[in-house]
Order: structure tokens, then C-alpha cells, then sequence
């Protein structure tokens, strides 16, 4: 069995990050109560990696899936410390 390319891999970690984390969430949702970390911040800055990645013909290298992994991670904790995601 052969190792996907970079490039997959990017379309597989964009896929299961759509799966888990909610992108669309409305301001108002999100800035209620107490905020533990700034939810608006981290899925904006999540969303546009992911939108240049989906747009972009460049190669991702593994420092790109990393990386995207490292924001991902940090923001998935930051809606769950805001009780966003369960």
C-alpha cells in the first residue's frame, strides 16, 4: 500500500476537521458568558487556512499539515474549554 501524497492528505485533515469542528458558528453563539480564549479569533483564523488550501495549487509539505493540525487542535480546545463543541 502506497502513502497518499501531501496533497491528500491536506483533503483528508480539511474533511475531518469540517466533520468536527463547526465552522459557521454566529457571533452570538459564540461571545455569550464567560470566554476562556477567543473562539471569533481562532475559527477565523482556521477557516481562511483552510480556504487557502482549498484554493491554492501549491503542494502542502508537511510542515503545512502540521501546522494546519496545530490550529486545528488549538482551536478544537478553545470551544471546548467555551463549551461550544461537546
Amino acid at each position: 500500500m502506497s502513502k497518499p501524497t501531501t496533497r491528500i492528505a491536506m483533503q483528508t485533515m480539511i474533511g475531518n476537521i469540517k466533520d468536527k469542528i463547526p465552522l459557521n458558528l454566529e457571533e452570538a453563539q459564540m461571545c455569550q458568558g464567560e470566554c476562556l480564549g477567543c473562539s471569533k479569533k481562532m475559527l477565523e483564523m482556521l477557516d481562511t487556512e483552510i480556504s487557502y488550501w482549498q484554493c491554492s495549487d501549491t503542494e502542502p509539505g508537511l510542515k503545512d499539515l502540521k501546522n494546519l493540525q496545530n490550529i486545528s487542535e488549538r482551536t478544537y480546545k478553545i470551544l471546548k474549554r467555551n463549551r461550544l463543541v461537546p
